[in-house]
């Protein structure tokens, strides 16, 4: 149903799924939820923040509503 890349709602919050992990169990999603957030490099962030990828129930997980693009 779900292909990596795709949006993903999960109880509410968004989330993009990387589907193909390997390291979440079959019946699971791995969901990345944008965290942390991180200051612009030429803000003066640090750069090389480590991202969480959670491995949640695919049963959990619903189509995200069509995005709105922004350019």
């Amino acid at each position: 149903m779900f292909k990596r890349g795709d949006l993903v709602e999960f109880d509410g919050p968004l989330a993009v799924g990387s589907f193909e992990d390997g390291a979440a169990p079959e019946d699971h999603l791995a969901l990345w939820f944008g965290t942390p957030q991180g200051i612009r490099q030429s803000q003066g962030g640090p750069g090389g923040l480590q991202p969480e990828v959670w491995t949640v129930p695919s049963d959990y997980c619903q189509p995200a509503s069509e995005p709105i693009v922004r350019h």
